[in-house]
């Protein structure tokens, strides 16, 4: 048992020691708005790790392991860029950040500011415009109904008398057609002439 005892206390010692050995880094920056920064919060990799700025906005992200990171700033004011950590695991301190949204290298401390201050998320209703109201496909209905009810008359004065009793023979033929009564007494009308016909 005493054998066993010592190869875990030795096994523990070693684990111990392996884990001193890992560098941490602390990622450094500072967050320039005017705005309050009331409930911000600099989070890696969605939480890992996190730093609440001061009030002048500067920031320090604590013991931060080798690896790649995403930083984020979670705000409800602002939107903040998204940057790329590197994080070195060969010396303490060696740190590369790239902005996401244009992969241009970032300086440390980081320097942060809002893509968008106080973003708007609602559009502004517009106000009464004229030109809206002529565009409106039921006002150009009316306006061409309009302009042939002006238009056609003076069309129809200066017609030939011929061409005008064609036309209203046409017409007459149309309104027939989409009048069911009319188009039963016509058919019943054409049907007594043929019979007429046979019997002559």
């Amino acid at each position: 048992m005493a054998p066993l005892a010592l190869l875990l206390s030795l096994l523990s010692l070693h684990t111990l020691s392996a884990a001193s050995d890992v560098i941490v880094s602390n990622i450094e920056g500072r967050l320039n708005t005017d705005l309050p920064l009331d409930g911000v919060r600099v989070v890696l990799n969605g939480g890992a790790y996190s730093a609440i700025p001061r009030q002048d906005g500067s920031f320090v992200v604590h013991s931060v392991r080798p690896g790649a990171y995403l930083l984020e700033v979670q705000d409800v004011q602002s939107i903040w860029p998204m940057v790329r950590l590197d994080v070195s695991g060969k010396a303490a301190g060696k740190l590369r950040a790239l902005l996401t949204h244009n992969r241009q290298p970032v300086p440390f401390p980081l320097p942060l500011e809002p893509l968008v201050a106080k973003p708007v998320f609602f559009e502004k209703r517009e106000g009464f415009q004229w030109s809206s109201l002529l565009m409106n496909p039921m006002a150009i209905m009316m306006g061409v109904t309009l302009l042939i009810m002006v238009v056609f008359p003076k069309m129809m004065a200066n017609m030939d008398p011929e061409q005008l009793k064609e036309m209203q023979q046409m017409q007459g033929g149309i309104a027939d057609m989409l009048n069911p009564e009319k188009l039963k007494e016509k058919q019943q009308q054409q049907l007594k002439e043929k019979r007429k016909d046979r019997r002559e």
